[in-house]
């Protein structure tokens, strides 16, 4: 099995802690990364025909939601670029 990467895009876990009294925010960026057959985000991955769609909306001028519309729930990213590209793409293979 040869996996072919079409396209990835960036997606940004925040964890918040608090440490003497002040809360940190920790930034972490991450890649959703599609494939011919699936879309796979780090350990955890989705068969492209368990993906009905993707939407996305930005709250602000830095971040906004992409959605995955799965069979097993929406699934949240938070991003920060545009992934009109990405989706596009996806949509090609369903």
């Amino acid at each position: 099995m040869s996996l072919k990467l079409i396209l990835s895009h960036p997606f940004v876990k925040v964890t918040r802690k608090i440490e003497r009294n002040e809360q940190k925010t920790l930034e972490q960026e991450h890649d959703l990364k599609l494939y011919e057959d699936r879309i796979i985000v780090g350990q955890d991955q989705f068969a492209i025909q368990d993906v009905f769609d993707m939407s996305y909306r930005f709250q602000s001028t830095l971040y906004g939601f992409l959605y995955l519309h799965t069979n097993r729930g929406v699934v949240t990213f938070i991003i920060k670029k545009d992934p009109t590209v990405f989706i596009n793409e996806y949509r090609k293979l369903i």
